[in-house]
């Protein structure tokens, strides 16, 4: 069955391609974006009408398309599509089918969801119920509750599993309940709630009479408390003038009359002191005024010997000058050597006169002269010094200044001059400290007045205090505060009584205000005033009582909320086990005893049971099909192995490197077997091994679907990812395939492609079909 003719009039862009009448190996080469897609577009949808998205990429346009397709078998009967119906209509190969087998796109040829795709192939094959089955089995593990596991199910709405949990946790939770109930002796509750009650009315009537009796004993407290109130506050009121202000002021100012008192003793004392020192500063004063005059006298007289000490000090100058001269050793050699050289040559011209002679005479005369003059002159004034010397210690003696030699003069002297400022220093120190006396005995009496003054201001301020209150004296005033403190304690005493009897008027309300409130809060106490009345309050009797009622008012309460925690909790239960035992709007079991908790325990578990029970069953049904589906796998399995249609294939078309294809189903997997015996998984094949294994596996199926017809295959640029080699090899596959009947439509835009098989294409061998 393949095609013998077809034409595309119009189908989107596409413009009419004429009549074209492909061979059994066609290429349809166009660029891209020149109609190669649309055109497999359009032979498909001319073929099926229904189920196009099976195809990938079908409908990039809507509309359906115009033209005409035609097939013939291998006895030339011809069928037109799509006048004649859809090709599953005629073959009984549906969409899917015809998509894994006779079609290749996008360079892939394995199988889409190749595992199930088996199992449907073969049940059309063969009249199979494969899917019957599974949905027997489904249907089986729905009614059953359960999973492929043969856990229970937990897919909504039933959720099972949960259910199934719930009711385990509810029963677990119904046998407690229905043993603390027990335990609890639930039935009694309502009776001994009433037996509670009556206790407590019991004791509610004593503690009343009690009441009554302490409210008796709080008028008769709070009569006294505000009788003696009124009194303390109409003394308090007569001494209300006498304050702790007052009494502040007047002891202060006693305290600051002794002080100033204190302080003015002390002035007294100190002016007295300071009369008696200015006394010895003035003697003493004097005293150093008559030591400096003295002083100044002696350095008056000292002053004289200044002029003769000055000449001696420049006559001792020039005399040294001399005298280094003098005394130098060179000196006394220079005039032995003149004096000599002066007799000498004396000596010679007297004896014989020579021509060196008289000028040797002449110098020696001279230098001689020199030397002699100046030794004189040194000794007249060594001795004009000595003079001098003898002047001054005469002058001196007659002052009063002892002195050994003129340096012990001078330093007399000076320790004369030192004395005077030493002196005069010590007197100004005297000066300056009676300067300071006077000022200080002038702030003393300054402060005596000040004093004398406040003590005159406290005095007044007493007598003031004194006229004011009518009171003599300070103890007299303490006396009568101390009074008031005690009154007003004792008004707060009675307030505190009336307070605690009758509660508080209000922070802001006067006493007098607090005074009213409690009168007219003991007059509400009256009534109970009954002299007669026997029944003495007993606080200890009251608190028992209070304490009794306290109690069972407590166990009432208790009680009640077990009693209403358990009515919840059997409500909680009954709705919770019905929604699990009963659907919406069935029936319900009550659950408000322990009997109907009973009865609702036998249900869940009942319940229970039952799901057990549909499990088990279901398991046992479960077990059938498998087997049956075990037997169905097997068929599927037949397909392949070595003496297959698959096998066949791929032998001849691997030149027998490789010698069989099997299906694991148990690995959903396809394996193959080399010559050399070794089996490799069809991911582990080379590119060229994987594609040639999946055309064996399309030619198999499609020849066994068209019983034994021959058919054709739409492909889509198969081998884009092939390298040349490859390429070769698998041009060499469709060329031999086409050889056995098998029709080859092949759409291309690759170059290479039309390159390959242009010698094919003008030797005649592949027929080459345009767009349009």
């Amino acid at each position: 069955m393949i095609i013998t003719e077809y034409a595309i009039w119009r189908y989107g862009p596409l413009s009419d391609s004429g009549i074209n009448e492909p061979g059994l190996f066609n290429l349809i080469y166009a660029s891209n974006e020149e109609g190669k897609t649309l055109t497999i577009e359009a032979l498909i949808k001319m073929l099926f009408k229904k189920n196009l998205k099976v195809f990938k990429g079908i409908k990039r346009v809507e509309e359906n398309p115009e033209g005409y397709l035609v097939l013939a078998d291998s006895l030339q009967q011809e069928v037109k599509f799509p006048e004649a119906g859809t090709f599953d209509q005629h073959f009984g190969i549906s969409p899917d089918v015809f998509a894994n087998i006779f079609v290749i796109r996008d360079s892939d040829l394995s199988i889409y969801e190749e595992d199930s795709f088996y199992r449907d192939y073969t049940s059309r094959l063969t009249g199979l119920r494969t899917g019957e089955i599974e949905k027997l089995k489904s249907e089986i593990l729905d009614l059953g509750g359960i999973t492929e596991g043969g856990s229970f199910q937990n897919t909504a709405p039933v959720k099972l599993k949960d259910s199934m949990s719930r009711a385990a946790a509810l029963k677990e939770r119904a046998e407690e309940l229905l043993s603390n109930l027990r335990d609890e002796d639930f039935e009694r509750f309502e009776e001994k709630l009433a037996e509670i009650d009556q206790k407590d009315r019991e004791t509610a009537e004593k503690i009343n009479l009690y009441r009554e009796a302490q409210n008796r004993e709080i008028y008769e407290k709070g009569a006294a408390a505000l009788s003696r109130l009124e009194s303390v506050k109409a003394e308090a009121e007569m001494i209300s003038g006498y304050n702790r202000d007052e009494y502040e002021i007047w002891q202060k100012t006693v305290s600051e009359l002794d002080y100033f008192y204190s302080e003015l003793k002390n002035l007294e004392e100190q002016i007295d002191q300071h009369k008696s020192g200015l006394l010895d500063l003035r003697q003493k004063l004097n005293e150093k005024r008559e030591a400096v005059k003295k002083v100044e006298q002696d350095v008056k007289s000292a002053e004289k010997l200044e002029p003769g000490l000055a000449d001696y000090d420049q006559a001792r100058q020039v005399l040294r000058s001399q005298e280094a001269l003098v005394k130098a050793p060179f000196y006394s050699r220079a005039l032995a050597v003149s004096a000599f050289a002066f007799i000498l040559s004396l000596a010679v011209i007297l004896i014989r006169d020579t021509w060196w002679s008289l000028p040797v005479l002449i110098v020696s005369f001279l230098v001689t002269a020199v030397l002699t003059g100046n030794k004189f002159y040194y000794l007249k004034q060594k001795g004009h010094l000595a003079a001098l010397e003898t002047k001054l210690w005469s002058e001196a003696e007659k002052i009063g200044i002892p002195a050994d030699d003129i340096s012990s003069l001078q330093k007399n002297i000076g320790s004369l001059q030192k004395d005077l400022a030493l002196k005069k220093e010590m007197q100004s120190e005297v000066e300056n400290e009676l300067e300071w006396q006077l000022k200080e005995q002038e702030r003393l009496r300054r402060e005596q007045e000040d004093k004398k003054k406040k003590i005159k201001a406290a005095e007044d301020k007493i007598n003031n205090l004194k006229s004011k209150s009518g009171l003599a004296d300070l103890d007299s005033y303490r006396e009568m505060l101390n009074r008031r403190q005690q009154l007003e304690t004792e008004a707060e005493r009675q307030m505190g009584i009336l307070g605690s009897h009758f509660g508080s008027a209000g922070s802001q309300v006067s006493d007098q205000g607090h005074f009213n409130y409690w009168k007219e809060e003991l007059s509400k106490f009256k009534p109970y005033a009954d002299p007669t009345e026997q029944y003495s309050f007993n606080q200890v009797e009251y608190d028992s009582l209070l304490r009794q009622k306290e109690e069972l008012e407590q166990q009432k309460k208790e009680l009640a909320e077990k009693m209403q925690d358990r009515s919840v909790q059997l409500r909680d239960f009954e709705k919770e086990a019905n929604m699990l035992l009963f659907s919406e709007g069935a029936k319900s079991l009550p659950c408000q005893t322990t009997y109907d908790l009973e009865i609702m325990l036998q249900s869940i578990d009942s319940w229970l049971q039952q799901q057990e029970e549909n499990r088990e069953c279901a398991l046992i049904v479960l077990e059938t099909l498998n087997s049956i589906e075990e037997e169905e796998e097997k068929k599927v399995a037949a397909l392949f192995g070595t003496n297959s249609a698959i096998s066949e294939y791929f032998r001849k078309i691997t030149a027998n490197r490789y010698k069989e294809v099997v299906f694991r189903s148990g690995e959903n997997r396809i394996k193959t077997v080399r010559s050399d015996g070794v089996e490799l998984d069809a991911a582990q094949l080379s590119g060229g091994a994987y594609d040639q294994l999946y055309f064996s596996i399309r030619l198999a199926l499609g020849e066994k679907l068209l019983e034994g017809e021959k058919g054709f295959f739409i492909l889509d640029d198969p081998f884009i990812k092939a390298d040349p080699e490859r390429l070769s090899q698998l041009l060499s596959m469709l060329e031999s395939i086409t050889l056995e009947g098998w029709q080859v439509l092949y759409f291309s835009s690759k170059g290479e492609i039309n390159q390959a098989l242009q010698p094919k294409i003008d030797s005649g061998e592949v027929r080459e079909l345009k767009i349009s």
